[in-house]
């Protein structure tokens, strides 16, 4: 035993012999791996069950909760941050600055909820973005009912299992782009719809569409010069996903395309 298991003493040896006892030796090889022997006494003498487990399989196990743990602590810091612009927000007595930090948690909060997808997947290598994509719209039409117009959010959603990094990148781009529809959209305190949609194209890739039915763009209105902080935001991740961001018309309305390569 000793010959095949250098690691191992004859206390440890002589230890997993007795009946019902098991011990764990390490051998290394091309590839270190573990070797968990089992024993067991059978027919008056013992009977070895060898099972061979790789040595990654501890430090990938190992690996996984230092993952949730940073995951946990991630999680915590981003709540902390919201709760101190959300103070922020109630002692601001200027509207502009208000509504800033206003929009500021909105961001932080969708990163958050985003985060907490991409960690539920954090064994895989894609998150189902169409669950998270319904989950945030009725988040959103919550949020606008609280003080303001009623904001119904229809969402039209192909199965959607996208790369983990594109997924808060993709998110903030919604929240954006839902948020300026609910704003601009509509006349103050009216009423309005907006649509939501993530749908595979036939030439490939995927196409995520944000449409509402008011009052169109501003004439001259570009996705690329527009300088406000909520379309450098769309656009700035648009980029970074290698996609296209783009406004048109919806007669009546806008619409906002990004087309996207995955």
């Amino acid at each position: 035993m000793a010959d095949r298991f250098p690691e191992a003493s004859a206390e440890r040896i002589a230890e997993a012999l007795k009946p019902g006892e098991a011990a764990r030796f390490r051998i290394t090889g091309p590839e270190e791996v573990f070797w968990d022997l089992h024993v067991a006494a059978l027919d008056g003498g013992p009977s070895l069950l060898v099972t061979l487990r790789p040595a990654e399989s501890e430090s990938t196990e190992t690996a996984h909760h230092h993952a949730r743990e940073v995951s946990h602590r991630v999680k915590n810091t981003l709540q902390l941050v919201s709760s101190l612009l959300t103070l922020q927000t109630l002692s601001a007595k200027d509207p502009d600055m208000r509504r800033a930090f206003q929009e500021a948690c909105s961001r932080i909060g969708t990163v958050t909820q985003a985060h907490q997808r991409v960690h539920a997947a954090a064994r895989g290598s894609l998150v189902d973005f169409g669950a998270y994509l319904n989950d945030a719209c009725r988040e959103m039409e919550s949020h606008f009912a609280v003080g303001g117009p009623e904001r119904r959010i229809a969402v039209t959603v192909d199965q959607a299992m996208l790369p983990v990094d594109s997924v808060i990148p993709l998110a903030l781009i919604v929240n954006e782009l839902v948020g300026n529809a609910s704003k601009y959209a509509y006349a103050a305190g009216s009423p309005g719809d907006i649509e939501v949609s993530l749908v595979q194209r036939d030439e490939g890739g995927r196409r995520l569409t944000v449409a509402d039915h008011g009052r169109g763009l501003p004439p001259g209105f570009e996705v690329a010069r527009a300088d406000s902080l909520g379309m450098k935001v769309a656009r700035a991740f648009a980029g970074q996903m290698k996609g296209k961001l783009r406004a048109e018309p919806n007669a009546p309305g806008t619409r906002f395309v990004l087309d996207l390569p995955f």
